[in-house]
């Protein structure tokens, strides 16, 4: 199944609160590897330097927790599961005729 993970990284110290924060959050992604389970299709930064997505394939919905766990303090979080839009057209088209059936 495909997710959609957006994280955003946790501001709100001082400006060397933040950039030690930064420092910590680096030095941890450079130890990171994906865990078993967990396939990355695609790993983007927001240009901005506030955060990325990534789009990932997991069969385990509980793999998707390592992510959070490991970097819950320095990032915030949200997983989304997505569908292929070929896929996601054929059901919205779906729920249209459905609904369109009903008076």
């Amino acid at each position: 199944m495909l997710f959609q993970i957006t994280y955003s990284t946790r501001a709100g110290g001082s400006a060397q609160q933040n950039e030690e924060s930064e420092k910590r959050a680096l030095a941890l992604f450079g130890k990171w590897a994906p865990p078993p389970g967990l396939e990355v299709k695609s790993f983007v930064a927001r240009a901005d330097g506030t955060g990325g997505t990534l789009l990932v394939d997991a069969k385990d919905a509980a793999v998707l927790a390592e992510g959070p766990a490991k970097f819950g303090s320095v990032n915030e979080f949200e997983i989304v599961p997505v569908l292929d839009i070929t896929e996601a057209v054929g059901i919205f088209a779906e729920a249209d005729a459905w609904r369109d059936s009903i008076t």
